[in-house]
């Protein structure tokens, strides 16, 4: 009876005792409704976890909390970039690169990476890879939230030259081997057709791409140019500011577009009376994305062009970069893009004015067709010729 009754006073002491420094810990750091929760967190393990902290694992923790943060929003065009990410975004903006040239979009809720466009010449292009297929395996790395930036750096600096991909289509399992090689983005392309048709691709929007589409515009007007195809498909989008000049280029006074932010403000975009006064078609297909979404989505709102090809890709909300130190910062969706009509196409998309299919073993091998082999090529020529 005395042990039993002993025990017993035994773990009522070592409880109070407990709590008496529990709280001690707690006063300590302010208590519950002090600063910043997870501040206080990194606190409390600083100071009682039975190691000592080094420098990585502060580093670690650090990356993790607010990339756990990040996560949380459901956005999967946000991210947190430590300072290898950040490293990594920058290199994505130049404009040669050594890579297999293809444009991807990472879920991080789903951890899944898929392919937003080739880019034209690509050795991706080349290889057969296509708008929607979903990387489930690069080399011998399975792709999931993980292992993200172990497949980036494979692609780009791993020491096989030959990537093999593993890649979903559909319902199908489908293995593709990509040569790794220097990548120059060149993202406009234009000839004359029969009639003074012009054609102008536009594959993404870069540093260069507003000037190499004036001067496109400029050598085909010199060249009698009466109609002008515009070729987004495939386009996965890039800089805002060169896509509203381009578009400021083709349409009267009026609005181009505008922006919406977290509190409902609107940003608008404006475009002057210069224009260009001719008959347009819009190619677009399920990789016209974002910035060339918002190209497309204007010229359609305003009735200045025919869209031609199938649904785009829906993605109408814009990213920005936002410092957190020198070498860390958050990439966020800061705001949604909207059409002259007020409409949101974010994971809708633009519907053509004329659906035209393309088959799916030519949708990655645009830029190398021949005009006989493109339908939707075919059909923009066709408009455009009869208005002439």
């Amino acid at each position: 009876m005395y042990g039993k009754k002993h025990l017993v006073i035994t773990a009522i002491c070592t409880a109070i005792i407990v709590w008496l420094v529990s709280s001690v810990y707690f006063l300590g750091f302010g208590g519950y409704d002090s600063g910043d929760t997870i501040m206080r967190a990194k606190r409390i393990i600083e100071s009682v976890y039975v190691n000592p902290l080094t420098k990585e694992q502060e580093t670690q923790m650090t990356d993790l909390a607010i990339t756990g943060m990040v996560y949380g929003l459901g956005d999967q065009y946000s991210r947190y970039l430590n300072t290898e990410d950040l490293d990594e975004y920058e290199e994505t903006k130049q404009e040669n690169y050594k890579g297999i040239g293809v444009s991807v979009n990472f879920n991080g809720e789903e951890g899944t990476m898929t392919v937003v466009s080739p880019y034209d010449g690509s050795p991706a292009q080349k290889a057969g890879i296509l708008p929607g297929d979903i990387l489930v395996q690069v080399g011998d790395i399975e792709v999931n939230t993980e292992t993200y930036n172990s497949v980036l750096d494979y692609i780009k600096a791993g020491e096989d030259e030959n990537i093999r991909l593993k890649i979903l289509r559909g319902e199908e399992m489908l293995e593709f081997v990509v040569h790794r090689e220097e990548v120059k983005r060149q993202s406009v392309t234009h000839k004359m057709f029969h009639g003074g048709v012009g054609y102008i691709r536009v594959s993404e929007f870069i540093h260069n791409t507003t000037e190499d589409f004036v001067a496109a515009i400029a050598e085909l007007q010199e060249r009698k140019m009466t109609a002008l195809i515009i070729d987004l498909r495939n386009n996965p989008g890039g800089y805002a500011d060169s896509v509203l000049k381009m578009t400021d280029s083709l349409l009267p006074k009026g609005v181009i577009a505008y922006l919406e932010d977290n509190q409902g403000k609107r940003q608008y975009f404006h475009s002057d009376a210069k224009c260009l006064e001719l008959p347009m078609a819009v190619l677009i297909n399920q990789g016209t994305a974002s910035a060339s979404e918002l190209m497309a989505g204007s010229l359609q709102a305003h009735g200045l062009a025919t869209i031609i090809g199938e649904k785009s890709y829906g993605k109408a909300v814009g990213q920005a970069l936002y410092p957190i130190t020198s070498k860390t910062a958050l990439y966020l969706t800061s705001a949604r893009y909207f059409t002259p009509k007020g409409e949101c196409i974010d994971k809708v998309g633009i519907e053509p004015d004329i659906k035209v299919s393309l088959d799916a073993s030519l949708i990655g091998q645009i830029s190398l067709l021949e005009p006989e082999e493109d339908a939707q090529l075919l059909k923009a020529l066709e408009i455009l010729q009869k208005t002439n």
